[in-house]
């Protein structure tokens, strides 16, 4: 009797749970999972604002403010492409030992693979909000100095009327080129993740966090627990690398239309 009843169940809901799947629509606004994966607006641009946080040896917080800009190429709901340019400033200090704070000014530029996880994993439509993973690498352009805590007098610096180019990918050596750059040039490798929300049809605000990892010691103008001036031939040392990150928010703005298929 248990059996029979349990099969008629079965009977009445599969029948519903047909019904319900037969009125969800497959255009995006419900949660059908829509087969074209192609999106709507291939191309984006968004702007960005938000704070950075340093992790090196002078790495008691001092956030700093940061801007950005970006163009993307969408190649289906999974995957896109990203350009970014970013400005802003780091920032930290160490009493002990150091007893000094610094300040850099950077530069970057990037390029980075986005990954869609809530297309990809989703069975269904993810809806307004998606959480995205990317990864990517790019060069920084910076110039660090330290002062002293208590009577603000530079210590330590990055870059001068002698500083000279150290060649990409070269850990040791000295520098080659014309002296008095401006800024350091290193190459970064960059992780990060965001959650995107849909405002309207064309419009996108993103909270994003990015983490770098720099081919250099001396973002925060010091290099190793020691004193001396990490200018540009002192670019790397045998203590680990720095790195820093970002949160920020951003708005997002898509485009375009999709390629037709052949005979489309």
């Amino acid at each position: 009797m248990r059996y029979i009843f349990l099969f008629a169940v079965c009977l009445i809901i599969n029948p519903a749970i047909a019904q319900r799947g037969h009125y969800r629509s497959s255009n995006g606004i419900s949660d059908k999972k829509s087969y074209n994966r192609r999106s709507a607006h291939p191309y984006f641009i968004s702007a960005r604002g938000g704070l950075t946080q340093f992790y090196g040896e002078l790495n008691s917080q001092a956030m700093h403010s940061m801007a950005g800009i970006s163009f993307g190429r969408i190649f289906n709901k999974q995957l896109a492409i990203e350009l970014d340019y970013n400005a802003g400033s780091i920032g930290g200090e160490k009493r002990p030992f150091f007893n000094s704070y610094f300040v850099n000014e950077y530069n970057s530029a990037e390029c980075l693979v986005r990954w869609d996880l809530s297309e990809q994993f989703a069975h269904r439509e993810p809806g307004l909000a998606h959480l995205i993973a990317y990864a990517g690498l790019g060069q920084i352009w910076f110039s660090a100095q330290a002062f002293g805590i208590d009577h603000d007098r530079l210590l330590r610096f990055t870059n001068s009327s002698q500083s000279a180019r150290n060649p990409l990918f070269l850990r040791w050596g000295p520098p080659r080129g014309p002296r008095g750059i401006q800024k350091t040039r290193e190459g970064l490798l960059l992780l990060g993740t965001s959650v995107e929300y849909a405002l309207l049809e064309k419009w996108k605000v993103a909270v994003d966090y990015r983490f770098y990892f720099v081919r250099t010691d001396k973002l925060d103008a010091t290099s190793g627990r020691r004193l001396i001036n990490p200018e540009e031939s002192e670019s790397y040392s045998d203590t680990p690398n720095d790195t820093f990150s970002f949160i920020s928010v951003s708005l997002q703005y898509h485009f375009g239309r999709p390629r037709k298929k052949n005979g489309g």
